[in-house]
């Protein structure tokens, strides 16, 4: 397992293991008025003097309006959705398979009541994490645990508004208040919560996701991280995120990775971005692009892969003899330099 720990450190996904370990508990028109003007008598008008010849009309200069400036959003880091079925479950314990890879939740005081026809789904949304438990078919909330830092609005400490996959709420403690507020500023803690907002107990709560394929299907699975570099071992890459350790196979495609050198994963549906930067440019010096063959409309020139920033072509002087024997639609690795020059391209297994 690993700890969670905060950091500001600059995003950038595939095959990879990762867990964390915390407490469950609770973390956060104008006015106007009408005036009327007096009435004026004007005076009489005077003799009419000769007309003049009239003026050639003044045409205003129109002037475009200046585009509305838009403010781009970072995107959160760290950033995990993803939703299992369970395979396997007993009191305190639930093993689930997910499109990326199984995901486990245990607990000791809590999880006693979850079953096989219940869908769970786990969201990170940087320092806060929601695991959620739902009625499949009526898509009905059975319970909820967020887990954050202590983000207290009022001086009693007796609220807590918090990130939740429906938007920002404030959550009341009511009695737990002296128990939370007891706690580190720096420590996290997990609440339940029900689908009235209503804070229902204070737990404990593990889980643990491994992440070791690409999904094979379309999904609503999303995931971003970004780390360094810690050891490399075998055939894997370990990466120090804020989630923690996360272990990242090679048959992601990644390749050449070195100790302290910065990484970034990300995988959103069926597809799937590894970057690798060198001396601190913003510019990845290896990027690994895995998803499903796509050629070009227009034929066999180019291929279509999806990143981080949408959808990227990569031109094809050539077929690539690694794609004479791959369908569309299978899963394949693209590695590119750079400067988006095209390195390799790998058949996923």
């Amino acid at each position: 397992m690993a700890t969670f720990v905060n950091s500001d450190q600059r995003f950038r996904f595939v095959s990879l293991t990762l867990s964390a370990v915390f407490s469950l508990g609770c973390l956060p028109a104008a006015g106007w008025a009408e005036t009327a003007a007096p009435l004026i008598v004007p005076p009489p008008l005077a003799e009419p003097a000769p007309l003049a010849e009239p003026a050639d009309p003044v045409v205003p200069e129109l002037v475009e309006p200046e585009p509305a400036q838009t403010v781009a959003t970072a995107p959160v880091s760290p950033s995990v959705q993803v939703s299992g079925s369970i395979w396997r479950s007993k009191p305190g314990i639930v093993f689930l398979q997910t499109p990326i890879g199984p995901l486990s939740l245990s607990s000791k005081t809590t999880l006693r009541d979850v079953k096989s026809s219940q869908k769970i789904t786990l969201w990170v949304h940087g320092t806060t994490t929601v695991i959620d438990i739902r009625e499949r078919g009526a898509d009905k909330l059975v319970h909820r645990y967020v887990t954050a830092m202590p983000n207290f609005t009022s001086p009693e400490k007796q609220t807590v508004a918090l990130w939740t996959p429906d938007g920002e709420q404030s959550f009341a403690l009511g009695g737990l208040a002296a128990k939370i507020a007891g706690r580190s500023d720096e420590q996290p803690f997990t609440i339940e919560v029900d689908g009235t907002g209503s804070v229902r107990g204070l737990h404990d709560v593990q889980y643990d996701l491994q992440v070791n394929q690409i999904p094979r299907t379309p999904s609503s699975v999303h995931l971003l991280l970004n780390g360094t570099v810690s050891k490399l071992k075998s055939n894997y890459v370990f990466l120090k995120t804020p989630l923690g350790i996360v272990t990242v196979s090679g048959k992601t495609g990644v390749r050449n990775a070195k100790v302290g050198q910065e990484m970034s994963v990300w995988v959103q549906d069926r597809h799937v971005a590894i970057d690798l930067y060198q001396d601190g440019l913003s510019t990845p010096s290896r990027r690994f692009l895995s998803g499903p063959l796509t050629y070009a409309p227009e034929g066999q020139s180019a291929l279509i892969m999806q990143g981080p920033e949408g959808t990227q072509s990569i031109p094809l002087s050539q077929r690539p003899a690694a794609l004479s024997a791959v369908k569309e639609g299978l899963p394949i690795t693209v590695e590119l330099g750079r400067q988006g020059e095209l390195l390799d391209v790998r058949r996923v297994n």
